[in-house]
């Protein structure tokens, strides 16, 4: 009788891990595949599925999971909450919340969700699901688990915080096998570079500056390196089982530091990946010189992106705290120029305190020194950075606002309606961090005339590749009823919307 208990297989636990996309990505969620990869790795009595979809309600149910872990940035935290709302109407299971949002702000935590995992989830995942397994009701309030923020008996209680992995290769590499690679991320690409089946992975965790806008230190902490020895191994990896040619490392510090990415290369060449493979990443300006951008260009790296923010010396000192200046970005830009390395950047604008001035600083540089895939954003108070508590300070944000109201974009089509005295419409509601400028036409007309350089460097960057493959990339375009080509012409959000 002993053996026959002994022997019976054990309970399985089904684990649904979920991101409630708004926008299509091609490159699977990182967070949830590292949990994924650790909780196969340790639990094997768990049963792993991966969702991201922009309507994932009735996958969810049809799954019925013992355990749902939604992973929330700021931008689809109200959009969340509605889904787990009708999770709950419709199925008895356990909900978790975690990702940057509830990192950075857990006192906007909501009842809806049993749990919030605040900051890096994968050691506190696995206790979560001990403590359902081990609890004769399958409760996952625990006070014995660090890194938690729940509600009991309407008393917000927050856990000890978590401590960082300090040694992240012993993480297993990220799985694929919970996501449709080849159905959804490796299909149908755009043919840049000449790049068709293109993913991404991150060779590093976390960021040691403090730049007042970023929240990459809000959920990752300080910084952590992957070896060489594991990054060969995820790329390797890649390549037998997905045949990639196009790899982009989206982690802050891929080209740092200096000796482990000179090493990188000359395994990458070693192997003679440079010949089959497309690479690009983000790099740091202050940590660019010559020796850092032949090692890119020695392992076929294409395109860089960096953070330059702003050409005004006063914005970018006030949002990076003085650790870069706009004389190294200009530097980074002629120095990849120079080894035929693409140039991408986003610039932010609405700063607190910026003027026309600063714009104008920003829009001459940019003509002086184009490059190939700028972007423009307006800044966002991300919950947990500097600028949230400034924003916070100001009364211009709350824990419990509706955060869709930080987020909008710049719709193209704003600048072409000069006649209109609404032109500016799309920041109707909008959180605008530089309020003494909300209404000088004049200021926001010069944000406008910003996003138009930069929307005909981006028509010139395309262009080019549009013309290696033409009938292909129309074919994409039209198969995905082109959402990057309506965000960038009518903007997004809910007052856009109605505008159209």
């Amino acid at each position: 009788m002993l053996s026959y208990f002994m022997n019976r297989k054990e309970k399985k636990i089904k684990l649904l891990l979920v991101n409630c996309e708004k926008v299509w990505n091609n490159i699977p969620h990182f967070g949830l595949m590292c949990l994924g990869s650790c909780i196969k790795e340790k639990y094997p009595f768990v049963d792993i599925k991966i969702i991201e979809d922009s309507k994932p309600l009735k996958k969810i149910i049809k799954y019925h999971p013992n355990i749902v872990g939604f992973t929330v940035d700021s931008v689809n935290y109200d959009f969340t909450k509605s889904i787990a709302k009708k999770v709950k109407q419709s199925i008895k299971t356990k909900i978790i919340i975690g990702g940057t949002h509830i990192t950075g702000c857990p006192d906007s935590f909501d009842k809806v969700f049993d749990v919030g995992v605040i900051g890096e989830g994968e050691i506190t995942l696995g206790e979560i699901i001990e403590a359902y397994k081990n609890d004769k009701k399958n409760n996952i309030k625990n006070s014995k688990i660090d890194g938690l923020v729940y509600f009991e008996k309407n008393k917000l209680i927050k856990t000890k915080p978590r401590k960082l992995i300090q040694n992240i290769d012993q993480l297993p590499i990220p799985s694929r096998e919970f996501v449709p690679m080849e159905k959804k991320y490796l299909s149908r690409q755009l043919n840049l570079y000449g790049m068709k089946r293109l993913t991404g992975m991150m060779t590093s965790r976390g960021c040691p500056y403090h730049c007042l806008h970023c929240a990459s230190n809000v959920q990752w902490g300080s910084v952590r390196f992957h070896s060489v020895e594991y990054i060969i191994k995820e790329i390797d990896y890649l390549i037998k089982n997905y045949d990639i040619d196009g790899l982009y490392f989206f982690d802050d510090f891929f080209t740092a530091p200096k000796a482990r990415l000179i090493h990188l290369a000359n395994e990458i060449k070693k192997r003679g990946w440079h010949k089959k493979i497309v690479f690009s990443g983000f790099g740091k300006a202050d940590l660019i010189d010559e020796d850092v951008v032949k090692a890119l260009k020695s392992m076929n790296v294409k395109r860089i992106s960096f953070g330059f923010e702003s050409f005004s010396s006063k914005m970018l000192n006030y949002l990076k705290a003085n650790s870069v200046s706009v004389e190294q970005n200009i530097k980074a830009i002629d120095l990849c120029h120079k080894y035929g390395i693409g140039v991408s950047s986003g610039f932010i604008v609405t700063i607190p305190g910026e003027t026309i001035e600063d714009l104008q600083a920003t829009y001459q540089l940019l003509k002086k020194h184009p490059i190939e895939n700028p972007n423009i954003y307006i800044l966002i108070a991300y919950p947990g950075t500097k600028i949230w508590d400034y924003a916070l300070e100001k009364g211009l944000v709350s824990k419990n606002m509706n955060v869709d109201n930080l987020f909008t974009e710049i719709p193209l089509k704003a600048c072409f309606e000069f006649w209109k005295k609404d032109r500016f419409y799309f920041l109707e509601d909008r959180v605008f961090l530089n309020p003494e400028k909300r209404h000088d036409q004049k200021y926001l007309s010069m944000i406008l005339k910003i996003k138009l350089l930069i929307t005909w460097l981006n028509f010139k960057f395309y262009f080019k590749y549009v013309l290696l493959n033409p009938i292909y990339i129309y074919k994409v375009l039209k198969e995905k009823k082109s959402p990057a080509l309506k965000i960038l012409f009518f903007g997004k959000g809910k007052n856009n919307q109605k505008k159209k």
